[in-house]
């Protein structure tokens, strides 16, 4: 327990420095780093899924607080170009797999969800039932979505920079960041108690979402949220993110050769290039899209919209419904491309 929380602060104390240097969503980005760099050369721990989505509900919470009203009436028009995005990813994420199958010797139903594209925790669970090698799909996952973090709120970072400054409280009074601490703990707990009861994609996300909306609105409509705390619950989810990229994890991916840097490579493209359909179907402008649209991780690119100030609740909606579609569909998908286990 000391050793977890030791690595904690230090990672928080990390990103802090990150965004006191004004690097690109600098708590996510330092505390990834030092969770990476501790899962390799010091010590591996593991964190339990309830701190995660600990950071998930905080994070929420926030954008919650952010959300305008009015921002809804628009999103009519996102419609369908966002069906077009979502199609295109789950082909693309199709065509990877059958890339991967191609150029390796893993079996086809690991292959296929090594390259589904949302809901990695579904789909790794999945995969067992199906004979596909676990370790292998939860690997891939994992080196994904870590690229993803890293390197996509960077890229939105050096487009759209906001000079912060560390545990900065950006302005806000005691009396109103306090008011606005207790009021998202009761938000924090409640999306919890919610969350272990009515389970879906995304639930913590969208329950906390809701909740720090309807208290904001209506019970403390004057208070706002101290910077540093959307900070820390980046510095925690990054933390958490780092440490599962381990030396197993990069001997996984290593043991199957190139093919698997040129599929994480051509997730890449494909990822960006969804995102320049997006832009050019919609008003919205390209980092907003690129933030929408990536296969990244709900949370972790709708905590980097809220750090960067770049619409965290269309981001966060549009990331919702695209893991939340995937998992409708994904029953679908695997009946049509993934081969039966064999029963003996």
């Amino acid at each position: 327990m000391l050793q977890k929380a030791t690595f904690l602060i230090i990672a928080a104390l990390v990103g802090a420095a990150f965004s006191y240097l004004n690097v690109p969503a600098g708590w996510l980005l330092g505390s990834l780093v030092t969770g990476i760099v501790s899962a390799f050369y010091i010590k591996k721990l593991f964190f339990s899924d309830s701190l995660f989505k600990v950071s998930l509900a905080i994070i929420g919470g926030n954008i919650g607080f952010m959300v305008v009203p009015e921002q809804f009436l628009t999103y009519h028009m996102l419609i369908g170009p966002f069906l077009i995005t979502l199609i295109l990813t789950i082909v693309g994420g199709i065509l990877l797999g059958r890339f991967l199958l191609k150029y390796t010797g893993m079996h086809p139903n690991t292959a296929f969800f090594c390259c589904m594209p949302g809901g990695a925790s579904e789909v790794i669970a999945l995969s067992k039932e199906y004979g596909a090698d676990q370790r292998l799909v939860a690997a891939f996952h994992t080196t994904r979505i870590t690229l993803f973090v890293f390197v996509i709120p960077f890229i939105v970072g050096l487009s759209h920079p906001v000079v912060n400054s560390g545990l900065s409280s950006n302005g806000v009074s005691f009396t109103s960041g306090s008011t606005a601490i207790a009021a998202l703990i009761i938000v924090v707990i409640v999306t919890l108690w919610l969350g272990a009861r009515v389970r879906f994609p995304g639930s913590a996300l969208f329950f906390a979402i809701v909740l720090g909306f309807s208290v904001h609105q209506w019970v403390v409509p004057a208070s706002e949220m101290p910077f540093f705390v959307t900070g820390l619950a980046q510095a925690l989810m990054g933390a958490i993110i780092g440490m599962r990229f381990d030396r197993e994890t990069f001997q996984e991916i290593k043991r199957v050769g190139g093919a698997s840097a040129l599929t994480l490579a051509l997730y890449f493209l494909m990822s960006f290039g969804l995102a320049a359909i997006f832009f050019f179907l919609t008003p919205i402008n390209y980092s907003t899209s690129l933030l929408s649209i990536v296969p990244a991780g709900a949370a972790e690119m709708a905590s980097t919209a809220t750090m960067l100030a770049i619409e965290p609740t269309m981001v966060a909606t549009l990331q919702m419904l695209r893991v939340l579609a995937l998992f409708l569909v994904l029953p679908f998908l695997i009946k049509w491309f993934a081969e039966k286990p064999k029963t003996h």
